[in-house]
């Protein structure tokens, strides 16, 4: 226990200094913070007043055993009123639902020190936001605000929760989530939501939310479940063998942007899930394992570099690198950018059934497609594209595909490869083609009535 004192008496010396430090103070280093006195009350930080708790002193034994949920929430509402730190020495906490307010700071040891573990039989959320069930699904302006929690890990203990259990339930804005881990939940590892309001009144922070490192993985719902607040912010985050989506962003998550996240795994049959408008992914991986990569549903999503990443399967689910699915206005999804490398994909590289055009999909691929004990490519494996992109959609497909007959490549000058005779085009179209008759390459016309017109032929 001296250990640990020591430990908090020097982190809490440590926030004190940073904090002056960056307004312009000067604070002597190795002060202990009794010595801060009224330099650190200056700063919000002082060692009185409940302004930096640490939950050992409040009675918690983080010891894998005891109930600590008094002691945690003592400490947490220890800082409520003033604001500031709560910090969590290494150790197992085992816990009910605990409750965040605005301007309370969790800080752990790191995630492989401190972990807050749901208690048997506790079938709620670890961390939850102050008046959460009250507020969700209602979408107003209300919600706490200015809070993080950093550097530890939130186990959903799944086993001992079967009724429900999730590790973080968010209604708030203008918060930050760091290095934590989340796993292990009977439904989602986070949840969060906040209304749809454009911009708040000053003094403020705005409205976004900033996740940076944050893994979720093996929880039996989404790894992440984000509705807001819109215009946020994933970095360097990681979701993986979740039971339903690595990352969904619905709601009010519009304009969100990711970068650098990776969504993997067998049981995790979606990747990503776009379901908010304006979503931007940069340089992000959706790895699958049947299933679809990314999926589409709302208007100017963007999926930007990075890659799509299929096992080559189609058992036991078709397995789609990106996909447009229905929305819900009857015009989406439509304007989206994708621009990506998709390999590997056993069904499709990408489904257009229900784009509503406007789009650019641009997709270097390589699509062997499945094949038999015979080496043949199985029926239905292996294509660019299935479904129909919309009239205004512009698609360009590059590199090797299974199918022959799908496999357009445009550059400054295009290919067109030499295929079986395609389908009519729709309405007054007319659909250029190549193909091959008796050894000779021809280029060729088709309309609509079916008529073919050989514009060329190889000499």
């Amino acid at each position: 226990m001296a250990d640990e004192g020591r430990a908090a008496r020097l982190y809490a010396a440590a926030v004190t200094r940073r904090t002056a430090l960056l307004r312009g103070g000067a604070v002597a280093a190795g002060l202990g913070t009794a010595a801060l006195g009224g330099a650190a009350a200056a700063n919000g930080l002082s060692s009185g007043g409940g302004t930096v708790a640490n939950v050992r002193d409040h009675g918690a034994r983080g010891d894998g055993a005891t109930d600590d949920t008094d002691a945690l929430q003592a400490a947490i509402d220890d800082v409520r009123a003033s604001g500031g730190i709560v910090f969590f020495p290494p150790g197992v906490y085992v816990t009910r639902r605990l409750t965040l307010y605005s301007r309370v700071h969790l800080r752990g040891s790191g995630g492989d020190s401190t972990i807050l573990r749901l208690r048997a039989g506790a079938n709620s959320a670890i961390l939850e936001s102050e008046n959460f069930a009250r507020l969700t699904g209602t979408a107003p302006e209300a919600g706490i605000t200015l809070f993080s929690v950093r550097d530890l890990t939130l186990d959903g203990n799944k086993s001992q929760n079967q009724r429900a259990g999730y590790g973080l339930r968010i209604y708030g804005y203008g918060y930050e989530l760091t290095e934590v881990i989340v796993f292990n939940c009977r439904n989602d590892g986070i949840v969060s939501e906040w209304g749809p309001t454009g911009a708040l009144p000053t003094p403020s922070h705005q409205m976004e939310a900033r996740i940076t490192a944050v893994r979720t993985h093996d929880n039996d719902g989404h790894g992440v479940n984000f509705q807001g607040p819109h215009d946020s912010m994933f970095l360097n985050c990681l979701a993986f063998q979740n039971g339903a989506a690595g990352f969904r962003l619905s709601g009010e998550s519009k304009g969100t942007l990711m970068v650098n996240c990776h969504a993997w795994g067998i049981r995790q049959d979606l990747a990503f899930d776009l379901a908010a408008t304006g979503i931007g992914c940069m340089n992000c991986f959706a790895d699958l394992n049947g299933g679809v990569g990314v999926r589409i549903s709302r208007n100017d999503c963007r999926w930007l570099g990075g890659m799509v990443l299929g096992y080559n399967s189609i058992d036991p689910h078709p397995e789609i690198g990106v996909q447009f699915v229905p929305g819900i206005q009857p015009d989406e999804p439509s304007g989206c950018l994708v621009e990506s490398k998709v390999i590997n994909c056993g069904t499709a590289a990408v489904d257009f059934g229900a784009d509503r055009g406007l789009s650019t999909v641009r997709v270097s691929l390589s699509q062997p497609g499945v094949r038999d004990e015979d080496g043949r490519v199985a029926p239905g494996s292996g294509q660019g594209w299935i479904g129909r992109p919309a009239h205004t959609t512009q698609v360009e497909i590059t590199q090797g595909l299974g199918h022959p007959d799908k496999n357009l490549v445009i550059q400054p000058a295009f290919d067109l490869r030499a295929q079986a005779d395609p389908t009519p085009p729709e309405g007054d179209s007319v659909r250029l083609f190549a193909r091959t008759v008796n050894g000779q390459t021809q280029l060729c016309a088709r309309f609509a009535s079916g008529a073919v017109q050989v514009l060329a032929t190889e000499s």
